[in-house]
């Protein structure tokens, strides 16, 4: 009888022990700031503009003599 009292205390007092759960807080996100990545290794931006006035510069320069001299 002494036995069964005896684990029966240590029951309900180990029960006490393991009766609630720590609270879980999940760990904060670090926030990540996106910065865009630069252009391949070289900026080639510039390639366009100097496309565009050298066919300006083509279109100005061209030759095109229609007078016609000849009688």
């Amino acid at each position: 009888m002494k036995f069964i009292v005896t684990t029966a205390t240590a029951l309900l007092l180990a029960g006490q022990a393991f009766a609630g759960n720590l609270v879980f807080e999940a760990p904060e996100e670090p926030v990540v700031v996106a910065e865009p990545e630069p252009m391949g290794g070289s900026n080639a931006a510039w390639i366009i503009p100097v496309i565009g006035l050298a066919a300006i510069a083509y279109a100005i320069s061209d030759d095109d003599d229609d007078d016609d001299d000849t009688e």
